[in-house]
Parts: C-alpha cells; sequence; structure tokens
C-alpha cells in the first residue's frame, strides 16, 4: 500500500506557491550555511521554523540538517557542568545554561526525540529545565523574547514527562514576566523592564513596544497553547492572553501589512521589518487554524501580512530581507532592505508560511476528506431516520446465526450509542461553509433530535433502556458521547430530555453488571452523572477502578477479569473507558479517597504504550491481526491509537501523520469493496464485507457501529498538523523495508499512588 496523501486538486494554488517559497527559502539558507554552529538563539529560532518545514513537507534533508547541528552541540546549549556556576543573566560563554537564549535549542532536541526517542537527546533539556524548576528562583524570563526562547520548552517537555511541574512552573514565571514588563492597559509587553512607560518613550514621548519582542510573546503563547493541556487550570489564562493580545497587535498593523519595529510609535523606526511580522503572522495563522481566533476577524489581518511577506520580504533568489538585525529596541535610522537577512528571520519566515499553508489545503487535505466521506456514510443512514423517530422502522436489522434470544431491540440502542461515541469529537468542531462543515452541522441537527427521541417514552425511537443487561453497556457509550462533546452534545439538550437521561442512567443501577469489563461501563455513566453535579454512585466508580487496576498486566494490556483473554477489549473498553472514568471525575472535583488525577497519568501512560503496539500491529499493506473475539467490531481495535491522536498525546516515535497514513490504509482495505454495507446503507455483520459467521452470539449489526470509534481525530481541526503534515511512514513499513526504526521495549508503571485517606 502506498502513503496517504496530503492534498488532492489545486495545482496552481496558493497553497502551491508558497511550498515552493518554503522550500525556495530554506533550500538557500541552507546551502549557504554551515549546520555546524552553536546553539544560541538565533541559530535555535532558525531550527524551529526548519523543523516545522521538516514535518510540512516530509523533506529529510531538513531534519537531517536540525539533527546534524544538534549532534554537533553535543544536545546541549550552553555546555557547562558545573552547577554551581549556572547563571541566567545575559552572557553567551558556557556557563550561562539558565539564559533562556541557551534553552530555545531544546525546543528542536524535543522534535528530534519526538521522531526518534533516545534518551541522549532530552537528557540535557530535562536536567537543565528539571534544575532550573528545583529553585527558588521566580525571574527567569526578565525580557520578552524568553518567551518565545522557552515558554514552548516547558510545555513540550510535559508532554514527554506528563511533570504538571513543567506547566506550574511555566505560569509562575510569566507571572514575574509580566510583572516587570507587560502593559495592562495595551495587552502588549514592553522588550524589558528598562522599556517601560513612562520611564521609556520614543523620541515623540510615545509608549515604545517593539515588534520583534511583542512578537516573540504572541508566537510562543500560540507554542504554548499547542501543547497545553486544555484541562489545566490555567489554561483558560493562557488562550485569554493569546487573544487579547493578538486583538492588540492587529490594532496596530500598518496598512502596507507589517508592522513597524515601534509599533505605537511609526514615525519612530518607520519602514518593514520582516522576523516581527511573520511571527505575528504565524501566531495568527496559529489561532486561527486551531479554533482561537475567530477567521473573520483575523484573516484579513493575515492577508496584509502574507502580501508583505511575500511580495517585499521575500526576494526571487530565497533570501528573506528586510530583517532588523540582533538587537534588543527600534533604532532611528537603521536601514532596512531586501538583503538585510538572518538566520532567525528565515526561521520566522519559515513558521509563517507553513502555517498559512496548513490554513490554505485544510478545505482541500484527501485523506480528512476519505474520513469524512467514510464517517458520513456510516452515520446518515441512523441519524437521518432517528432524528425522525424512523430509525426502529427503516433499519435493516442482521443478528448473529448463533443469537442468544434476547429482545432484538437493543440493536439500535447500540447503533445509536456506539455511532455517537465514535462521531462525537466530529460534531465538536465549529461550523463552517466547506462541503464536510455542512456534512457535519446536517449529522449535529439529527443528532441532537435523536438525542431527544431516544429518552422520550411517546417516541417510537425510544430506546430499550428499561430490558435487558445489555442496555448498560450502550447507556455507557451515549454517556461517553456526552462525555467527549460535552459543550456541543450535552449542554444544548433542553431541560426535559436532560432530565430525562438523569433518570435513565441511575436506573441502571438495577443491572448487576458481570466481574469484567462490564464494570466500566457502570463507572462511565456515574462519573458523567458526576459530572454534571447530580446523584451518583461513588462506589460504583471507585470499586471499578480498584479492580482495573487489580487487572493490569503490564506492558498496556489489561485483563478482561481475573483471567487474561487475548483479544482487543483493551482496545474497545478499557483504555478509553477507564481514561474517561478519571477525567470526569477529576472534572466534577469530587474528592474521595482515590486520587483520581494520578490514577489518570498512570492509566495515559499505559495507553500510550498500548498504541504504540496498535500502531505496529499495522501492517505495511494496511492490514492488523484479527484475533479474540468481537472482531466484527472491526476499526475499534485501534480506537486507543485513535484516542492518543485526538489527545495529541501519541508516544514518542509515533508521529500523528505516521498514524494518519497507517489507519487511512486501514480503513481503505476494509472498505474499499463497498460490502460493508447493505441495501439500506446500515453496517453488515462482517470483518471486512459481510460475513455473518464470525458473529458472536451477542453480536447484531447494530454492534458493529464501535468501528466508529477509530474516527476520533476528525475531532482535531482540519488545519490540524495531523491531517495536514506530510505523510510518514509507519513503523512496519520502515521495518520490512529495512529503514531505521524506533526500538521497543518494556514500559513499567512509574507512577505509584495509595488511598488519601
Amino acid at each position: 500500500m502506498g502513503l496517504c496523501a496530503v492534498s488532492a486538486g489545486a495545482k496552481d494554488s496558493e497553497a502551491v506557491q508558497v511550498r515552493k517559497m518554503i522550500e525556495k527559502v530554506n533550500q538557500h539558507w541552507q546551502v549557504e550555511h554551515s549546520p555546524e554552529v552553536r546553539a544560541f538563539w538565533d541559530n535555535a529560532v532558525y531550527h524551529t521554523g526548519n523543523m516545522e518545514a521538516y514535518f510540512l513537507t516530509g523533506n529529510e534533508t531538513y531534519r537531517t540538517y536540525s539533527e546534524t547541528w544538534a549532534n554537533y552541540n553535543q544536545w546541549k546549549g550552553a555546555k557547562s557542568d558545573n552547577r554551581a556556576e549556572w547563571k541566567y543573566s545575559y552572557g553567551e560563554s558556557d556557563e550561562y545554561v539558565l539564559f533562556g537564549d541557551y534553552q530555545i535549542c531544546f525546543q528542536t532536541y524535543v522534535d528530534l526525540y519526538n521522531l526518534a526517542p533516545e534518551d541522549r537527546k532530552i537528557r540535557r533539556a530535562r536536567e537543565v529545565m528539571e534544575y532550573q524548576m528545583s529553585t527558588s528562583q521566580n525571574d527567569y524570563w526578565w525580557w520578552s523574547d524568553a518567551l518565545y526562547m522557552v515558554m514552548p520548552v516547558m510545555t513540550q517537555l510535559y508532554k514527554v514527562t506528563h511533570n504538571t511541574q513543567y506547566l506550574d512552573k511555566l505560569y509562575a514565571y510569566l507571572q514575574y514576566s509580566d510583572s516587570i514588563m507587560f502593559d495592562k492597559d495595551e495587552n502588549l509587553y514592553y522588550r524589558d523592564a528598562k522599556y517601560v512607560y513612562p520611564k521609556h518613550t520614543t523620541a515623540n514621548g510615545k509608549k515604545d513596544f517593539w515588534a520583534r519582542g511583542d512578537a516573540w510573546v504572541l508566537a510562543g503563547l500560540a507554542k504554548v497553547l499547542k501543547n497545553m493541556p486544555e484541562n489545566y487550570v490555567h489554561h483558560s489564562f493562557f488562550v485569554n492572553k493569546f487573544q487579547h493580545m493578538a486583538q492588540a497587535v492587529a490594532a496596530i498593523q500598518q496598512p502596507e501589512g507589517y508592522w513597524t519595529r515601534s509599533m505605537m510609535d511609526p514615525d519612530f523606526a518607520p519602514g518593514p521589518e520582516t522576523s516581527g511580522t511573520a511571527l505575528f503572522t504565524y501566531g495568527f495563522l496559529w489561532g486561527i487554524n486551531n479554533g482561537y481566533l475567530a477567521e473573520d476577524t483575523y484573516l484579513p489581518v493575515v492577508k496584509k501580512a502574507w502580501l508583505y511577506l511575500s511580495k517585499k520580504a521575500f526576494q526571487k533568489d530565497g533570501t528573506v530581507g528586510y530583517v532588523q538585525p540582533i538587537g534588543e529596541k527600534a533604532i532611528p535610522g537603521q536601514v532596512l532592505d531586501a538583503k538585510s537577512t538572518a538566520n532567525f528571520g528565515v526561521g520566522a519566515f519559515l513558521l509563517a508560511a507553513c502555517e498559512y499553508v496548513r490554513y490554505l489545503e485544510a478545505p482541500q487535505t484527501a485523506d480528512r476528506a476519505y474520513w469524512c466521506d467514510l464517517a458520513y456514510r456510516m452515520a446518515a443512514p441512523v441519524l437521518r431516520n432517528m432524528a425522525k423517530g424512523e430509525l426502529q422502522k427503516n433499519m435493516q436489522l442482521e443478528v448473529s446465526p448463533t443469537w442468544d434470544g434476547r429482545n432484538k431491540k437493543v440493536a439500535y440502542m447500540e447503533t445509536f450509542g456506539r455511532l455517537m461515541a465514535g462521531i462525537a469529537p466530529w460534531l465538536s468542531l465549529p461550523d463552517d461553509d466547506t462541503k464536510e462543515g455542512e456534512m457535519r452541522k446536517e449529522l449535529r441537527e439529527w443528532a441532537l433530535k435523536s438525542y431527544a427521541n431516544a429518552v422520550d417514552p411517546q417516541s417510537p425511537d425510544y430506546l430499550l433502556w428499561r430490558q435487558e443487561g445489555q442496555t448498560l453497556v450502550d447507556g455507557a457509550y451515549v454517556a461517553e458521547s456526552f462525555l467527549r462533546a460535552y459543550d456541543q452534545l450535552w449542554m444544548p439538550l433542553d431541560e426535559t430530555t436532560k432530565k430525562r437521561y438523569i433518570e435513565e442512567f441511575q436506573q441502571l443501577r438495577r443491572i448487576d453488571p458481570p466481574y469484567t469489563n462490564w464494570l466500566l461501563f457502570s463507572s462511565t455513566i456515574e462519573s458523567f452523572l458526576a459530572k454534571v453535579e447530580v446523584k451518583f454512585d461513588e462506589y460504583r466508580v471507585n470499586s471499578a477502578i480498584r479492580k482495573v487496576e487489580e487487572w493490569y498486566t503490564g506492558d498496556g494490556w489489561y485483563s478482561d477479569g481475573p483471567t487474561f483473554a487475548f483479544d482487543y477489549y483493551s482496545s474497545y473498553v478499557f483504555h478509553p473507558m477507564y481514561l474517561e472514568t478519571l477525567q470526569a471525575m477529576k472534572d466534577a472535583g469530587i474528592r474521595s479517597r482515590i486520587d483520581y488525577g494520578k490514577y489518570y497519568d498512570r492509566a495515559l501512560k499505559r495507553a500510550q504504550k498500548y498504541s504504540l503496539i496498535l500502531e505496529r500491529f499495522i501492517s505495511p499493506e494496511g492490514t492488523f491481526p484479527v484475533f479474540g473475539r468481537s472482531i466484527p467490531y472491526r476499526m475499534a481495535a485501534m480506537q486507543p491509537l485513535a484516542l492518543m491522536a485526538w489527545y495529541e498525546d501519541l508516544p514518542a516515535g509515533v508521529t500523528g501523520a505516521q498514524v494518519r497514513c497507517a489507519l487511512t490504509a486501514v480503513m481503505k482495505r476494509m472498505f474499499a469493496d463497498g460490502r460493508n454495507f447493505n441495501e439500506g446503507g446500515f453496517l453488515t455483520i462482517g470483518f471486512t464485507g459481510s460475513q455473518p459467521d464470525v458473529a458472536d452470539w451477542y453480536t447484531n449489526n447494530g454492534s458493529l457501529y464501535m468501528t466508529s470509534l477509530a474516527f476520533l481525530p476528525l475531532g482535531l481541526p482540519a488545519a490540524h498538523p495531523f491531517w495536514t503534515n506530510a505523510p510518514q511512514e509507519w513503523t512496519s513499513i520502515r521495518v520490512w523495508g529495512e529503514k531505521p526504526f524506533p526500538k521497543d521495549h518494556q514500559w513499567k508503571d512509574e507512577i505509584h499512588t495509595w488511598d488519601l485517606f
């Protein structure tokens, strides 16, 4: 099977032209400059842009260039090993280990580590940053540049370690920075405390905000939000700062698209400047692409900025001109021209250009279009009918040849609950006027009506809530869909419907779950009830958690009850529902004997290991091993891999692009012949196509909608790197192609916890 595609059509589109600029600029720089230079800030900023260009284009020359640089610098910044002499004031010699200008290199080292994890690549980064965090000082970031140089390092290392101290210290250090150089009235930063108004003014008596200084901050905040978990206690602080700063910056853009070096006094140092403009453009585009900034408001700003960057700053030979030299302020009379270039200016240009390509190509990404079409094909017959109360009337029902005789109406609840658990993240994205947006809006509107019908006793599609033990299972998948899109699918429901769901969920306590993964169905429902702040059963939650811990066998695998079963129930139930139970209890702020936060962190590491295994299961041909019970659930076997991609928490050595390509290959292999759907458009029993004899005694064709659980990454925006990065070979292609690939090893639990009281 070939690798997946990035985009289709638009051969002469603007995106194609921007890609050509990226190639020309980067090749021009690399031909003219050796990578064997020190790891100081100016070189390191270039590499942040170079790595972004690598991820977007897949050009291995770019990655090799950065890796050569990292090896030359021994994967260090400043090289002193004597902690007693480490400093963080300004300095360029090797004792300035704690100085942010010597820490930005860690951004690239972490990027390279995530591609091919080897401890040596981030050993120094962790040593330095963890030593720094062990000190009592909070005043490390005393100049605005540091907020680009080091803030993203903190969130990147958090993603590697899940040590929340990185986030807490980031917040504490930024509080200090704000106290000395942030202007609350303007929502802008002075370069450092020397430039604070009114102690310092421009020659015209105005506030002096240096463009590149503020651009470092806006771009740095974008990079922080890229890796900061949304449930972090101070996440909203960073979002608000980013949005308010973006508003302030946009308001003082020059008509020609650039920002002058002293942003609020264009006459003080007039004329264009590229490094600040490019970094601002990157920040705006990242915000648009990831839903933090309104496209209608900020795209005109981006368009003007890009016109300047592409028509004036970009030169025909690939030079990026009009870059202010190294400095710290706007300097009257300083002349910038087409030949005024610098490594950091090139890096800033690459960041902006890559993010612009992501914006331009998002509506036409071929893999995402395929996923959307398949998800829509799967969901539309179900939701279109159920929204009208006609699912039970029109669904072409199939049951196992060995059906156990239970009420066949369980199938409708299985169909709806499992489908919604899979597509909920996709439906949580905001509306837009693309083809995908129209599909998504239509499905969401149908889904909200279907949710109401599902619990309305007067509806023909009232589900089988009060018969059969099976309803506990699929009640949990309905609850899971609400947990996955709480604001978009639960909150819009009317109060009557919400009350009905609470009653239906609570009455499911009548069911005594088997001593298996079923305990997690109860815990998922009860933790959802805790999240909505109604009466819940703490014992059902905590006893499930304790049993799941007892059933953990190691290296990512859970036993289904006291006896290990070699099947995919670690995929279908254990990893996702255990994580979601713990997260919901955290969200609810419940204090009990169990430390939900630590349990979550441990469960997440296990899920990462298991997702790594699943990625390696996918063959070069797009197949994976078929074993154990419930194999007609199809792609649901890949749910933890999809979940980690949606969470943006894939393990090091497994990139979003390779997961996208691998899952796309499996989908195309599995659904290629069209025989997975019956004449009414509903799924048929089988693994690939119609294979009724592979059904277990409890299988009906509603059960099979669990395959939608592999579609979770559709919850990532269309411009997200998961969709827009260059195709990457997944592990088995590398292995069987005699190419380098990351080694695997046993993962042991490193987080230990005990009852809080």
